[in-house]
């Protein structure tokens, strides 16, 4: 299976970010780190075996993103100005950087990504499309965690899925949003909250973002084990 990557230095980050891309042809998928682990999270943790019939077809091509933000929130070092710093300094990169990286490697400016995550990096997904909805064709999260407040600060509301889809403005970017669908699942297992994943549904049905849910039976639990399952299904309706 083709597979390249790449490395980015952003300023107001401490370390660069990678992607990896797995695939030929197809849909651009980008897939953020679940918990500020690196690209290659997919690759050893089943991801790109779960979806290599997609692949391997050349129905999408997959970008993996790393967790270069939100290893900075985790750390438990950094101050809140620096955790804002980073997150914002990350998630203008993915207008600016990895928009048009994704749109050189598949030769072509017209397409429209897909944005996916697990944990926090559903969050990572869903703050990309509410960014840019222009961008994006429309996002899928995976138990995720969508209220980023706890490690950051009220002035920082925008960055924090949550609350960001409440302070979107009327006008052309929601109403491009508007067009763009939602998937939030997560299981109803051990470690999961259906609770978050209703909660951040709601903000967006309430600003008119068609946002299906999906809870998966409590024989699935939070983790890669049950998310392998998931994303190749869902990524499928896209297709």
């Amino acid at each position: 299976m083709p597979k390249n990557s790449w490395s980015f230095v952003v300023p107001r980050l401490t370390a660069p970010i990678g992607v990896t891309r797995w695939g030929h042809f197809g849909m651009p998928v980008v897939l953020f780190a679940s918990a500020g682990d690196d690209s290659l999270e997919a690759e050893r943790l089943a991801v790109i075996a779960a979806l290599s019939p997609l692949l391997d077809a050349g129905r999408i091509k997959l970008y993996a993103v790393d967790g270069t933000a939100m290893r900075v929130l985790l750390a438990g070092t950094a101050t809140v100005a620096e955790r804002i710093q980073a997150q914002r300094a990350f998630a203008e990169w993915i207008e600016t950087g990895l928009g048009p990286q994704v749109h050189r490697d598949c030769a072509s400016d017209a397409l429209e990504l897909l944005a996916c995550g697990c944990a926090l990096g559903a969050a990572s997904a869903l703050l990309a499309l509410l960014r840019s909805p222009l961008l994006f064709r429309g996002a899928i999260g995976l138990s995720g965690t969508y209220d980023l407040l706890p490690w950051l600060a009220p002035e920082a509301a925008d960055l924090s899925p949550l609350q960001a889809s409440t302070q979107l403005p009327e006008g052309p970017s929601l109403v491009q949003l508007r067009q763009r669908p939602v998937t939030l699942a997560c299981t109803a297992g051990d470690y999961d909250d259906p609770a978050a994943t209703q909660a951040m549904a709601q903000r967006l049905r309430e600003r008119g973002v068609a946002t299906r849910t999906d809870v998966w039976g409590p024989g699935l639990h939070f983790g890669f084990a049950s998310w392998c399952q998931m994303l190749p299904r869902f990524i499928g309706t896209w297709l």
